[in-house]
């Protein structure tokens, strides 16, 4: 375990640089934009004092989870071959570390525990989003006219419903990340070209050709149980849902999501993926 966790220290010291700065030069960006910009709603009616609030808060959080998933993509395959091509690996390979321990550690770190840095760093800077645009919407006196104990209820179990989310879109989405890396560690900088040709080019193929859309359908499957795990489905299409409402719907969803992984498509995946990590397993194991 301690070597575990001196894995993950690793991970942190290379990379929070960065992923510090992928969560902090949104909020520079955004205090300003939201101080001086103009703030529209869609009817131009703005919601109540408190519901604005929480609307932008929880938009600029969705902003960052989207830099996040962005970052995820972009990086996943190339930390097969990072190692390899820092020539760090006989290092690594010296010291009595285990291959299982050494790709668990990097996939933790950068599969959830960077998302949910992020998580953290949005839910810190959302509420000044919030209030400032309260501020700009319905002037300066309306932050005492909003319920801060219910409004607060409802942002801490957001933020706890998208934590989970994120817990869940990363397990719904594993098939995919750890097979482009599998892919870009056995076949170098054409894996992910490779991996793209064959379910990408092979399910078009077989959806038009033979009219078995199978492959795009389970692709698809994956993404948009990925979006419901980190999105939650609480509004109803007559009409918003009350403030006070917000936190058990919130509840009911969570349980809603937790409840599509007792899926074969979600059990297929997690095979997939254990099936991935164990050729990354077999190539570390062959330098």
């Amino acid at each position: 375990m301690q070597t575990f966790k001196t894995l993950l220290l690793r991970e942190w010291m290379q990379h929070r640089f960065g992923w510090l700065l992928l969560g902090s030069v949104p909020f520079v960006i955004m205090v300003p934009l939201m101080s001086f910009g103009t703030i529209q709603f869609g009817d131009g009616s703005p919601p109540p004092p408190g519901m604005v609030a929480l609307i932008v808060a929880m938009g600029y959080i969705f902003l960052l989870l989207v830099l996040a998933g962005g970052a995820v993509a972009i990086q996943a395959p190339g930390l097969a071959r990072r190692d390899r091509q820092d020539r760090s690996i006989e290092f690594w390979l010296s010291l009595p570390v285990g291959h299982a321990q050494a790709i668990g550690a990097t996939l933790l770190m950068h599969l959830l525990a960077m998302p949910l840095l992020l998580l953290g760093l949005a839910a810190a800077g959302s509420p000044v989003a919030g209030l400032i645009a309260e501020a700009r919407v319905h002037g300066v006196a309306s932050l005492a006219q909003i319920p801060w104990a219910m409004v607060g209820a409802v942002f801490v179990a957001g933020i706890a419903r998208l934590a989970l989310g994120l817990v869940l879109a990363a397990l719904w989405l594993s098939p995919l990340l750890l097979g482009a890396m599998a892919a870009s560690a056995w076949l170098k900088r054409w894996g992910v070209p490779a991996l793209a040709a064959v379910l990408g080019l092979g399910g078009l193929i077989l959806a038009k050709g033979y009219d078995q859309p199978i492959v795009l359908d389970l692709i698809g499957s994956l993404f948009r149980n990925a979006a419901r795990a980190v999105a939650p489905m609480v509004l109803d299409d007559k009409a918003p849902p009350a403030l006070a409402d917000l936190p058990g719907m919130l509840g009911h969803d969570a349980l809603g999501a937790l409840s599509d992984l007792a899926s074969p498509l979600f059990a297929g995946g997690v095979l997939v993926a254990a099936g991935c990590f164990a050729l990354l397993v077999w190539r570390r194991n062959q330098d």
